[in-house]
């Protein structure tokens, strides 16, 4: 009667003693993979829904939507060929000459891109002078008044 009062457990065995070794030894690597899992879920699953939206697009595309498409891809390829010499060149000639043949094609959404972007680079622009500023003329103009007062 004694015993059931007091609720003694057994000492644990060589098995559980492995088990909760191996926990131990493993705790950090499944945080680390919970941890990286928990990042990527979310950039794989708009991967999956990009590609779902692509399949539906595809499935009943717009009228002279294969034709433009053949279209840009031939003057990628044509890109391809005709670029030679350094690595830029054979990057920058496909890409400009597909960009070129799409906006010919698309030109509302082409003007729209170019804005946007124009506006980002602008922004860019101004933030990386303002940057610079700061590092060529470290002081304060209200520092240099203060020196050239009498």
């Amino acid at each position: 009667m004694l015993k059931k009062l007091l609720n003694v457990q057994p000492e644990a065995g060589q098995l559980e003693q492995s088990v909760a070794t191996l926990r131990e030894f493993t705790e950090p690597y499944t945080g680390w993979c919970k941890d990286t899992y928990s990042t990527i879920q979310p950039k794989v699953q708009s991967v999956v829904q990009c590609g779902s939206d692509t399949y539906a697009y595809l499935k009943d595309p717009p009228k002279d939507f294969y034709p433009r498409a053949g279209v840009v891809g031939f003057t990628g390829v044509l890109g391809l060929f005709l670029a030679r010499g350094s690595r830029i060149k054979r990057f920058m000639l496909p890409a400009g000459l597909m960009t070129v043949s799409a906006s010919m094609y698309y030109p509302e959404k082409a003007a729209t891109i170019v804005k946007s972007a124009g506006d980002s680079v602008y922004d860019r622009a101004v933030q990386s002078y303002a940057a610079l500023e700061k590092k060529v003329n470290p002081q304060s103009k209200s520092g240099k008044d203060s020196e050239t007062k009498p």
